[in-house]
């Protein structure tokens, strides 16, 4: 009961983050640095953000099995289509006609999906699931490089950044504040959602009792 209770959480941090995506995507002061990618090719390419978000972590999937000199995690397409899928339901169907042009309902609307993502992640990283691989590669970088998840999300979101910008993706201030402050916000928000890791331990000390 336990189990199906953590993967409950698990599937709310992945809708809650797809939701923050969205919401930063739609306030129009720029996209996520690891979401510019995604939505540049969309631009060139005729398919969803979504679609393209699948695409490319299908592809991340083996280069993180490449690092780590394992098999690819193949379960890891699980969070990976329910990434994609909920992305595309948010942008093109909850928000499809949001338009925010008012300076205050911008910042608002980037402030509460800026949350919604740092939480989200967080959320669904304490859980024993499947990673999406983009988080996954983070883990993994932190691990190799022994410094501090803030530092290895601003690293990478920032090489994301400059790649959509390239693409041609709405880059803006929004893009740079997610880009610095995203990292610290899932190091903070990761703090806080301890209790999901007893729960966790919980559930695996009634296991080894039963």
């Amino acid at each position: 009961m336990k189990y199906l209770f953590l993967f409950y959480i698990y599937i709310i941090g992945l809708v809650v983050s797809s939701l923050g995506l969205a919401l930063i995507i739609r306030s129009g002061l720029g996209v996520g640095p690891g979401d510019s990618v995604a939505v540049g090719l969309s631009l060139h390419l005729p398919v969803t953000v979504g679609t393209v978000m699948i695409i490319s972590f299908l592809i991340l999937l083996g280069v993180n099995a490449w690092l780590e000199r394992s098999r690819p995690r193949i379960e890891s397409i699980i969070p990976i289509l329910i990434r994609g899928g909920t992305v595309d339901f948010f942008l093109y169907v909850f928000l499809k006609d949001a338009s925010y042009e008012l300076w205050w309902s911008q910042w608002l609307v980037f402030t509460l999906g800026l949350l919604a993502l740092g939480a989200g992640i967080a959320i669904y990283l304490r859980t024993p699931f499947p990673r999406i691989p983009l988080d996954h590669f983070m883990m993994i970088m932190n691990d190799k490089t022994k410094q501090s998840k803030s530092f290895i999300r601003i690293l990478a979101e920032s090489t994301l950044a400059l790649i959509g910008f390239l693409l041609g993706a709405p880059v803006g201030i929004g893009t740079l504040i997610v880009a610095l402050l995203l990292g610290p916000m899932i190091q903070y928000f990761y703090t806080l959602c301890r209790p999901i890791v007893k729960l966790w331990s919980f559930h695996q000390k009634e296991k080894a009792d039963g």
